[in-house]
């Protein structure tokens, strides 16, 4: 090695030991091994927790490489973690010749469709187990040589244990990050669900002190209404605390349900006429085909009543509930015209204390409604979706269809 080569490698493992995010350890490499190594593209890859699969964490290239992106995952069909030949790094000045042999989905055959003609591979070793790898890259024949393998050999190490390093800082601040946002949304949870009981209870408690007070003041048909208030306010508080109850158990593993020969199109109707009319330039229209899902028709209402709800709260003027059947599954949709929810959301919204709707013009609900939901449908082996096409929101709810002579032991299979 000669003396400025050796001077290099000492600058550029200085440069890179005082980054504590892998990104800018990698940015640094980059930038700093150009001096010492022809590269057009250099990729940091992982190895997952089997030692099978490599993942793409990072790469940056002097040319638009789009085939290989961060996230791309391949299987190798030896365990690469363990093996040793992968422990050592290796040259190929021909990338085009290896690929002729290679489906066109390999990753060196999608590296030679965008050109590269020459990969050097260093491995990053720690205790004895490959770690992952550097990919050097360049659009050359004939691109590295020995000398290049053994210089980028010298401070391979150091790079697996300083991008070791990062990368558990990295997971550590992510999860810290994680851990904070949910406790946001815990909080904003507590105060969602507090006005959520209190809106329903300010009216159970002030129309029952009304008529405990004031009974022989109102008519026959006055308390009729306030009765029927009443009771509406408190179907809406049990559903609540029915929710609270489901996330409760479904987290503790103690979700039970009682599957029998249910009739859709008959809860349905149940659940649609115990719900109010939440605006009146809404319309909600049943479609419904004469079925029989093997489901609990407690925990089927529970859905229906939470659907029904967030269409009816947060959908557009337009809410159709239809049914129909998919192999061995009943499939029940719910769908609005309404603004939808943001791509990025689309599964938050699934999530307990995730933000529940939809329209960047109203505040969305912090409620479990969706996340009791979905919980409920896998529990009776089936499931629920959110998806939006040609302008319209669809939950679409799974079940399984009933058959004569089925037992509650027994899954169509």
């Amino acid at each position: 090695m000669r003396p400025d080569e050796l001077s290099m490698l000492l600058k550029i493992t200085d440069a890179f030991s005082s980054g504590w995010r892998v990104s800018e350890i990698l940015d640094s490499l980059y930038d700093e091994l150009q001096s010492i190594l022809p590269f057009d593209r250099l990729e940091y890859s992982t190895i997952d927790e089997t030692g099978y699969v490599l993942n793409t964490e990072w790469f940056r290239a002097t040319y638009d490489s789009k085939l290989i992106p961060v996230g791309y995952s391949y299987r190798r069909s030896q365990r690469v973690a363990t093996e040793p030949k992968y422990r050592i790094t290796a040259i190929d000045n021909d990338m085009p010749a290896y690929a002729r042999n290679r489906p066109p989905d390999h990753p060196v055959s999608l590296l030679v469709a965008e050109g590269i003609k020459s990969s050097l591979s260093c491995p990053l070793v720690v205790d004895d187990e490959t770690k992952g790898f550097l990919f050097f890259n360049t659009l050359r024949y004939d691109g590295y040589t020995q000398h290049h393998a053994n210089l980028i050999q010298l401070i391979a190490g150091h790079i697996a244990s300083v991008l070791g390093r990062a990368r558990l800082n990295d997971q550590l601040t992510s999860r810290n990050e994680q851990l904070q946002a949910m406790e946001q949304s815990r909080l904003e949870f507590i105060a969602s669900i507090s006005h959520e009981l209190r809106t329903p209870l300010t009216a159970v408690v002030g129309f029952a002190s009304e008529m405990a007070d004031r009974v022989a003041d109102f008519s026959e048909d006055e308390l009729r209404q306030f009765a029927g208030v009443i009771a509406a306010q408190s179907n809406e508080v049990a559903g609540i605390v029915e929710d609270l109850l489901v996330i409760t158990r479904a987290e503790a593993g103690h979700l039970t349900v009682n599957p029998v020969p249910v009739n859709l199109a008959a809860e349905l109707k149940h659940v649609r006429s115990s719900l109010p009319n939440e605006r009146p330039e809404q319309r909600i229209t049943l479609g419904l085909a004469d079925m029989v899902a093997w489901a609990d028709p407690l925990r089927v209402r529970q859905i229906a009543r939470n659907l029904l709800s967030n269409a009816a709260r947060y959908g557009g003027n337009d809410v159709r509930v239809t049914t129909t059947t998919a192999g061995f599954d009943v499939v029940i949709v719910v769908s609005d015209d309404g603004p939808g929810i943001p791509t990025k959301d689309r599964e938050m919204v699934f999530q307990a204390y995730g933000r529940s709707h939809l329209s960047e013009s109203k505040p969305g609900s912090i409620g479990l409604g969706l996340t009791v939901s979905r919980y409920l449908a896998e529990a009776m082996e089936g499931g629920l979706e959110y998806d939006r096409v040609d302008g319209v929101s669809r939950f679409t709810l799974s079940l399984p269809l009933y058959r004569p002579r089925q037992s509650r032991y027994e899954r169509p299979t």
